[in-house]
C-alpha cells in the first residue's frame, strides 16, 4: 500500500445542529473529513483514516467518491455512523452538545486506535492531524513510535470535551511533545485558566510546539513560533459566496495549517493557508462538493496575493 504524504484522522460522525429546540437534519461531519478537505486544497496525496459504520458509504456519498478519496483506510466497526448534536442560541452561540448515546466514553469505539495508521503511514508521510484527547494512550504511544520511524511532525488539536481545566496539565504535557498544536481563544482561556487573549498569547508562546495556531472567529487566527506573533484575518468568500456554515472550520484551518507547515512554509504563509482552507469550508453545510487541480490552483493564486497585499501584521500586544 503506498503511503501518503498527509494523514487526517479522528472521530467520523455526522452533524445534528440544534437551534433553540428546533432540530436540523444531519450533515455530514467529523473530524477525519473536515480535516482532509483542509488538507487536500494543499496537496494531493491526504489519507482519510477513520472508523465508520456500515452505512458509511450510503451517507457520505456521492460525496466521497466524487472526490475520488482512497476507502483502504476506513474501518468498518458498528452498523450505524455516530452522531453528535451541537446546540446554538439564536445567534448561533454555542452552548453545548452531546454524543448521540449520551455517554461521550462510547465515542472510543469510533475513535483511532492502534494499528489503525500502520499502513498507512511511511517513508513518505510528512504531516499527520489528529484531534483528540491529550492524555496518553496506547493510540498516542502507537502514533510516537510511528513518528519515531519515519519522522513526520503532528500537528494536534483538542476535542471538544477536552477544552476545560481539568485537561490542562495533560495538554502541557502532550505540547512538549508535538510539533504543532491549535486552539480557538475560548478554549485556551478556559483550559489554561488565563482571562484575556493577551494574556493567552504570551502563555501560548512558551507552551513548546513550534508551532501554535490560535483561531479567534470570525476575526482570524494567530500563528506563534520562535517567539514571534503574527495575526492573518479571515479571508472573505468571494463575491457570489456567502458564509453558510462555520462547523469544522477549527478542523479545516488546523489541517491546513499543518500541510503548509510541513511543506516549510512560514509563519505567515502557514497562517495564510489555513484561512484559505476555512474560507471554502463555510461556503455550504458540511464539506466543499469537489476539490481538485482547479481548486487547487484557486486556492495557491489567492495565498500568494494575500501574502504579497500583506494582509497580515505582527502582533505586538495591546
Amino acid at each position: 500500500m503506498k503511503e501518503r504524504q498527509y494523514i487526517a484522522a479522528g472521530l467520523n460522525m455526522l452533524d445534528v445542529i440544534e437551534i433553540e429546540g428546533k432540530v436540523l437534519p444531519p450533515a455530514l461531519g467529523g473530524i477525519p473529513m473536515y480535516g482532509y478537505c483542509g488538507m487536500r486544497l494543499w496537496s494531493d496525496s491526504v489519507e482519510y483514516v477513520a472508523r465508520v459504520g456500515k452505512d458509511f458509504f450510503g451517507i457520505f456519498d456521492p460525496w466521497f467518491t466524487d472526490n475520488g478519496i482512497d476507502p483502504r483506510s476506513l474501518r468498518t466497526v458498528s452498523d450505524k455512523t455516530p452522531y453528535c448534536v451541537m446546540k446554538y442560541d439564536s445567534d448561533m452561540n454555542g452552548i453545548g452538545g452531546y454524543f448521540f448515546t449520551h455517554n461521550w466514553a462510547d465515542s472510543d469505539l469510533w475513535r483511532p486506535q492502534p494499528g489503525d495508521f500502520d499502513s498507512c503511514i511511511g517513508p513518505q508521510t510528512k504531516g499527520f492531524y489528529i484531534c483528540s484527547a491529550p492524555q496518553m494512550s496506547p493510540t498516542w504511544q502507537d502514533i510516537f513510535s510511528l513518528r519515531e520511524k519515519f519522522g513526520f511532525k503532528i500537528m494536534w488539536e483538542p476535542n471538544g470535551s477536552h477544552t476545560y481545566a481539568a485537561d490542562r496539565d495533560a495538554i502541557i504535557e502532550l505540547c512538549r511533545t508535538v510539533e504543532m498544536a491549535s486552539f480557538n481563544v475560548p478554549e485556551g482561556e478556559r483550559i489554561f485558566g488565563i482571562g484575556s487573549e493577551d494574556e493567552l498569547i504570551g502563555f501560548l508562546k512558551e507552551l513548546g510546539p513550534e508551532l501554535v495556531l490560535l483561531r479567534c472567529g470570525a476575526r482570524g487566527l494567530y500563528t506563534i513560533h520562535d517567539g514571534e506573533v503574527w495575526f492573518i484575518p479571515s479571508v472573505a468568500v468571494p463575491e457570489g459566496s456567502a458564509v453558510v456554515d462555520t462547523t469544522g472550520c477549527g478542523n479545516t484551518s488546523t489541517a491546513g495549517a499543518c500541510v503548509a507547515w510541513c511543506e516549510g512554509k512560514g509563519p505567515v504563509m502557514t497562517g495564510i493557508m489555513a484561512n484559505i482552507s476555512s474560507s471554502y469550508n463555510l461556503r455550504q453545510k458540511g464539506p466543499y462538493p469537489h476539490i481538485g487541480e482547479t481548486e487547487m490552483r484557486e486556492a495557491a493564486d489567492l495565498a500568494q496575493r494575500l501574502f504579497s497585499e500583506k494582509k497580515f501584521s505582527r502582533y505586538g500586544g495591546r
